[in-house]
């Protein structure tokens, strides 16, 4: 006899909770002590659970990083952007949506893009989650991009290369982090020279 429909989603909803429990910890663990010095039982202490939980949810310490790209995009919002966008046909709307995901990604989650960004250059487990990170990045922009080109908008050429630098975490810290905008003042400016640049 199989499980009764409400048993099942209550074991899905404490499955789900364990994992966020679990990401949770890695990702205060590898902001207190980087990466590399974040043993997996470490990982399975702060979260209260066994270290084979983590290996038979997770697979190795590199499937944990992988599980806070997941995080990042569920804490930033962007699958509730992705799912505004989809009423959306308005170009400069559009592009808002943009600089507002940019802005809700480093304000929510910039300790997770500054794990991937100091760690990618020493560690392969590390490139290849950032490099995950750049190209989902990469797709919503171009999502976005064929959308505004789909309601007959004048596009500059180039316009996804455009959005991916200007949306870029070394534009983000140099305005927000060096010069001290709010992060308002950035998602504000961001939409206006998306705007600017892009569209024509």
């Amino acid at each position: 006899m199989g499980d009764l429909p409400g048993v099942v989603r209550l074991r899905d909803r404490r499955e789900a909770l364990t994992l966020r429990t679990i990401l949770t910890a890695a990702r205060e663990l590898f902001a207190e002590h980087g990466y590399a010095r974040t043993p997996i039982r470490l990982i399975a202490k702060q979260a209260g659970v066994s270290p084979q939980t983590i290996y038979a949810h997770f697979s190795s310490k590199a499937g944990v990083l992988a599980g806070l790209v997941d995080l990042l995009d569920d804490e930033a919002g962007i699958p509730d952007l992705v799912a505004e966008s989809e009423a959306m046909s308005d170009p400069v709307e559009l592009l808002g949506l943009l600089a507002r995901a940019a802005r809700q990604v480093r304000e929510r989650c910039g300790d997770i893009v500054t794990i991937l960004s100091s760690g990618a250059a020493v560690d392969p487990d590390i490139a290849a989650t950032q490099a995950e990170v750049a190209r989902r990045n990469r797709l919503g922009v171009d999502m976005v991009v064929e959308r505004i080109r789909a309601t007959g908008s004048r596009v500059d050429p180039r316009a996804a290369d455009i959005a991916v630098a200007l949306m870029s975490g070394g534009v983000h810290d140099s305005l927000v982090g060096d010069a001290g905008w709010s992060h308002e003042d950035y998602e504000t400016w961001l939409k206006h020279t998306l705007v600017t640049a892009l569209l024509r």
